[in-house]
């Protein structure tokens, strides 16, 4: 490596670690989301599974399946399958019975019918908190890995645009990652979502490595190796990881690149062994896996409709779709405005640039693939700009090309704004906490401007913050319980773990005190309704203003429940006559 590579590579591990020291400082500060308690069961399975593994006999003697999990009961089975059950001891009692595929599929909930239809890497990323702070608590341990991950990619990224730009792109690529407040939120949780950022950042550099040196006629094949274990992680997290090749593949097409050719052939029999080792549901039967895979996940249109509110108007996707502009619009309401700023100059930078700058047509192509892929016609829409994340890691990449853009051509003032961009970041990262996910951008007023343009303030549960916990636990009588309006088995491990004292429940008790509503506004049934505009809360998490989160008294519940009923069928005279024969 030249000396300029050296420096780049350790400026790069500083970025990386004062990143990750970012992100665990603030980790505490942030709720259990919706996703996280499915992650935490899954990964429960899994542990079972290698401590069998390491010790079956030891294991199957005292076996016993959970009486409750986090992770979600299966479905009806397909028509043909036998349903998935707990495996007995006896199953269990070798390490070659613990390979077959029933018991496989009990410990191995992934990659198949929903609720399981996401296979496992990001389950498996999660243990890593086993290795390095087996002392932690569940969520403790499944938040390190994906943290890890995402600072990797950050400290990457930085030397990356150091070694090819100079330091101001690094600077504003690297912070462009990291201080997106809802990137920066989702690169805290123990789901798919950011590591699935992670890895498509770091497989456009890893490609672009490979590809890069244009006097040689063949790629760096190390490098054309590290794309496709990426590649093959990337397919292991989500479906959405199956596409990270097809950007390339045009790129190639459009640039007639024989290295990026030739690298994607080397890559492909990697990323499809990492796939194999990395999904075991699939190891007795791949194709069988494969099309269970994609028929679950291309048919959630008939398993998973929600209501999502957008700009005022309430749709059921993917049943319905969102307007074809709303990976634009969200795009524009959800970054910072000095972020955003830098992207457009980088993305019109490379398109203008086009054969001089094929880094960023890469990275442009790949940013205008997720802009499109989600705005397709029954495309699940819900949860903000969650199911699109990485096109904000492309975002990123090109803020970080537009400053060093700017910088080269206006100098100083380039480095001002460059300086304001990361500020503007660092500030709304700093005034969302705890809630990094209702972030709206000061284009549109911030939070309040959204929530009047008809935006949902909040969908991920993540405003039920250690502060409304506190709340609850120093409200709640001896004995009473909590309900919310809606139950992820997160909540299971609030009481599990001690994080809130008072047993919260799916449906209302007779020792029910108080009843919890998030402002996901497409979501809010009539009672919610009825109580958020009859009634007065007894707590409300506020952020800048905009109602979050309410707790309302049962007895509230019970008098709109009381309203809502119908009156009792009263027959008189003319009734009697009316049904007589």
């Amino acid at each position: 490596m030249p000396p300029d590579g050296r420096r780049s590579a350790r400026a790069g591990l500083i970025a990386g670690l004062i990143a990750f020291a970012l992100l665990a400082i603030t980790e505490p500060m942030l709720a259990i989301v919706w996703d996280e308690g499915y992650t935490l069961g899954r990964e429960r399975r899994i542990r079972s599974w290698l401590s069998a593994l390491a010790d079956p006999q030891g294991f199957s003697r005292s076996w016993e399946p959970p009486p409750l999990e986090l992770v979600q009961p299966d479905g009806p089975p397909p028509p043909g399958r036998e349903p998935v059950v707990p495996p007995s001891r006896d199953q269990l009692a070798t390490r070659a019975r613990l390979l077959a595929p029933e018991v496989i599929a009990y410990f191995w909930p992934f990659a198949r019918e929903e609720p399981h239809g996401h296979p496992p890497f990001y389950a498996l990323l999660g243990l890593a908190g086993d290795l390095l702070t087996p002392w932690r608590d569940d969520l403790g341990r499944a938040r390190l890995g994906p943290m890890l991950l995402f600072s990797l990619a950050a400290g990457a990224l930085f030397s990356f645009l150091d070694r090819r730009l100079g330091r101001w792109a690094a600077i504003a690529g690297a912070a462009a990652l990291v201080l997106q407040p809802r990137l920066f939120g989702h690169a805290h949780y123990a789901a798919y979502d950011a590591p699935l950022t992670a890895l498509w950042v770091l497989g456009v550099l890893s490609f672009a490595r490979a590809t890069e040196d244009s006097s040689r006629s063949t790629p760096r094949w190390g490098w054309a190796v590290v794309f496709g274990l990426v590649a093959g992680a990337s397919a292991s997290t989500k479906l959405t990881g199956w596409f990270l090749p097809l950007p390339m593949l045009a790129w190639v097409a459009a640039f007639r690149d024989r290295r990026g050719l030739l690298t994607l052939l080397a890559a492909g029999p990697v990323a499809l062994a990492a796939i194999y080792v990395f999904i075991p549901p699939w190891w007795h039967d791949p194709v069988d896996g494969v099309l269970r895979f994609l028929a679950s996940n291309t048919g959630r249109a008939e398993t998973i409709p929600i209501r999502t509110m957008y700009l005022g108007k309430v749709y059921r996707t993917p049943i319905d779709s969102l307007p074809p502009d709303n990976t634009l619009i969200l795009t524009a309401m959800v970054t910072p405005i000095g972020f955003l700023a830098l992207a457009v100059v980088g993305a019109l930078r490379s398109a203008v640039a086009g054969s001089t700058e094929r880094f960023g047509v890469l990275v442009l192509l790949h940013w205008l693939m997720f802009l499109v892929l989600r705005a397709l016609p029954n495309v699940p829409g819900h949860d903000g700009v969650r199911l699109f994340l990485p096109a904000f890691g492309m975002l990123a990449i090109a803020a970080g090309l537009g400053a060093g853009d700017l910088v080269n051509r206006v100098g100083r003032w380039g480095k001002l704004i460059v300086s304001a961009a990361v500020i503007e970041g660092a500030a709304s990262v700093a005034v969302m906490m705890p809630v990094p996910l209702s972030y709206y951008s000061p284009a549109v007023g911030g939070l309040p401007g959204a929530a009047r343009l008809g935006m949902e303030p909040t969908y991920y549960w993540d405003a039920m913050t250690p502060g409304v916990l506190s709340w609850l636990d120093e409200h709640s009588p001896d004995g009473a319980s909590v309900v919310p309006t809606t139950f992820p088995t997160s909540f299971l491990f609030l009481n599990e773990s001690g994080r809130l004292r008072a047993a919260i429940v799916p449906i209302p008790t007779p020792k029910a005190s108080w009843f919890v509503v998030q402002n996901r506004t497409g979501e809010l049934d009539p009672i919610d309704r009825a109580l958020i505009r009859d009634h007065e809360p007894a707590f409300v998490l506020r952020k800048l203003g905009v109602p979050l989160l309410w707790v309302f008294p049962m007895d509230a519940v019970r008098a709109v429940e009381e309203a809502m009923r119908p009156p009792p069928r009263a027959f008189g005279p003319s009734s009697v006559e009316t049904f007589a024969p």
